[in-house]
C-alpha cells in the first residue's frame, strides 16, 4: 500500500462515471458497503465524498471512523485503500466543486449538502480486471451455484437474484482482516445459489479470497448501471476447493424510495429514505 495518492489513482478517483464503494462496519460487527461515486482524492493524503442524502454508512462512520474504499473505471481499471473519517463541512471549495458539476448543478432532486473528509491510511497500485478470467469464473461459479442452491429462507427476492446474477454487473465482497482493517475484493463473476446463498470461484483473485477466514461476516454489493443495487450480508465459507460461498443472513435495499433491511423483514418500515 502507498501512503500517498499516485497520479493514476488521482485520475481514476476524479472520474464522475466510476463505480466507487465505501466499506464500513455496522452495529452488528458486519461489513457494510455503500455506493459513492463522489469519492475522490484530496491532495496527496486525503479523500472526500459528497453526501446528498442520509444513510447507514454515515452512522457507522461517526461510531467507527475506519473504513475502506474501492473505485472501478469503465475501462475495468481499479484500485482500493483504507481511510479514516475526520470531519464534515457544509461550505468550502470542495462543496463548491461538487455542486458546480453538471450532474448536481442542474439537478433539482439531488444536490451535495455535506462533504465528508478522510485521512488516507493506504492506497493500492492500479489493477485491471482480467476479462477472460471473469468469463471463466462466471461459468464455474454458475455450475457450482446450481449444485449448492438453497431456497429455504427466500432471503433474495427474484429481483435481487437477478441483480446478483447479472453478467458484468459490479459486485464486490468486503471483510474485516485480523488487523481490523477492511478489505474489498471484486467478485463480478459471483452468482446466486438459489435465494439463500452466493457462490463464486477463485478463478479471479483466488489468493485474496483464500485469506478470508472461514466463518467470517462479510458483505456483498451487487448492482447495475441503472443504479439498482442490493447488499447481501452473511457467513463466508469454502464450498469446495477453489469455490467459495456466503450463506445469506441479511439483505439490505439501498435504492429509493425507501432503503433498509428487506430480509429479515423489519418490524416497522425503514426510516432511511433514498440512496446512501
Amino acid at each position: 500500500m502507498h501512503k500517498t495518492i499516485h497520479e493514476e489513482g488521482r485520475a481514476l478517483l476524479a472520474l464522475n462515471n466510476k463505480a466507487a464503494l465505501l466499506g464500513t462496519i455496522d452495529d452488528q460487527g458486519c461489513p457494510h458497503l455503500t455506493f459513492y461515486n463522489t469519492i475522490q482524492g484530496l491532495g496527496e493524503q486525503g479523500l472526500v465524498l459528497g453526501q446528498f442524502c442520509t444513510g447507514l454508512s454515515k452512522e457507522h462512520l461517526l461510531k467507527r471512523p475506519g473504513c475502506a474504499f474501492i473505485a472501478l473505471s469503465t475501462d475495468k481499471k481499479w484500485l482500493r485503500g483504507n481511510a479514516r473519517y475526520t470531519h464534515t463541512a457544509r461550505t468550502g471549495p470542495e462543496m463548491d466543486d461538487y455542486n458546480n458539476r453538471p450532474i448536481y448543478r442542474y439537478n433539482s432532486y439531488v444536490g451535495i449538502h455535506t462533504v465528508w473528509y478522510f485521512d488516507l491510511l493506504g492506497i493500492s497500485d492500479m489493477y485491471k480486471l482480467d476479462v477472460l478470467k471473469v468469463v471463466i469464473g462466471g461459468i464455474s461459479s454458475r455450475i457450482a451455484a446450481k449444485k449448492a442452491a438453497k431456497n429455504e429462507k427466500q432471503a433474495l427476492s427474484p429481483f435481487s437474484q437477478m441483480l446478483c446474477g447479472q453478467v458484468g454487473g459490479p459486485k464486490f465482497i468486503c471483510y474485516e482482516k485480523a488487523d481490523g482493517m477492511l478489505s474489498i475484493i471484486p467478485i463480478v463473476h459471483a452468482k446466486p445459489a438459489g435465494s439463500d446463498r452466493m457462490v463464486f470461484s477463485g478463478t479471479l483473485y483466488g489468493e485474496e479470497l483464500a485469506q478470508i477466514p472461514q466463518g467470517a461476516n462479510v458483505a456483498i454489493y451487487a448492482g447495475n448501471r441503472q443504479m439498482q443495487s442490493v447488499i447481501v450480508k452473511g457467513i463466508f465459507s469454502l464450498l469446495k476447493k477453489g469455490v467459495y460461498m456466503v450463506d445469506i443472513q441479511r439483505v439490505y435495499n439501498a435504492m429509493p424510495p425507501t432503503s433498509g433491511y428487506i430480509y429479515p423483514k423489519a418490524a416497522k418500515p425503514a426510516e432511511v429514505i433514498g440512496f446512501e
